[in-house]
C-alpha cells in the first residue's frame, strides 16, 4: 500500500484545480494514443495523475478501503503512484513465471488492464 503521506497528499492536497489538471493530463494522453501518438506520452506523469483521480473518487466517493469497490480503487491508486517508480527500475517479473496470477472479479481486472495501457 501507499505510504500515509502519499495518501494524504493525494487526499488532503489536492485543489478542484489540480484535479482537473490532472484528468485533463489523462484525457490528452488517452487522445493521443488514440491518434498513435503514444511515443509523446510522458507515461509517468499520465499514471501519477489516473492515481490521484483515483484517489479523489475513493476519498469523495466516502468508499471503506478495506471492502468492497474501495478497495479495488486503492490498490489500483497505489500501483499508478508507484508506476514511475517501477518504470525508471529495470523491469523483473514479480512473480515466477509457472505460478498463477490471482484469480478475481471485478476492478481488479480493470486495474490489470489500466496496468496494461501504461507499458
Amino acid at each position: 500500500m501507499a505510504s500515509e503521506e502519499t495518501q494524504n497528499k493525494a487526499t488532503a492536497d489536492q485543489s478542484s484545480s489540480e484535479l482537473l489538471a490532472s484528468a485533463k493530463l489523462v484525457a490528452d494522453a488517452a487522445q493521443s494514443t488514440f491518434r498513435n501518438e503514444s511515443d509523446k506520452v510522458d507515461k509517468a506523469k499520465v499514471a501519477d495523475a489516473a492515481g490521484d483521480l483515483l484517489d479523489a473518487a475513493a476519498k469523495y466517493g466516502k468508499l471503506d478501503e478495506q471492502k468492497g469497490i474501495g478497495q479495488y480503487l486503492d490498490k489500483a491508486a497505489d500501483y499508478l503512484h508507484q508506476y514511475p517508480d517501477k518504470a525508471a527500475a529495470p523491469s523483473q517479473p514479480s512473480q515466477p513465471a509457472d505460478s498463477k496470477a490471482e484469480e478475481g472479479s471485478g476492478l481488479g481486472g480493470l486495474a490489470n488492464l489500466a496496468g496494461g495501457f501504461f507499458k
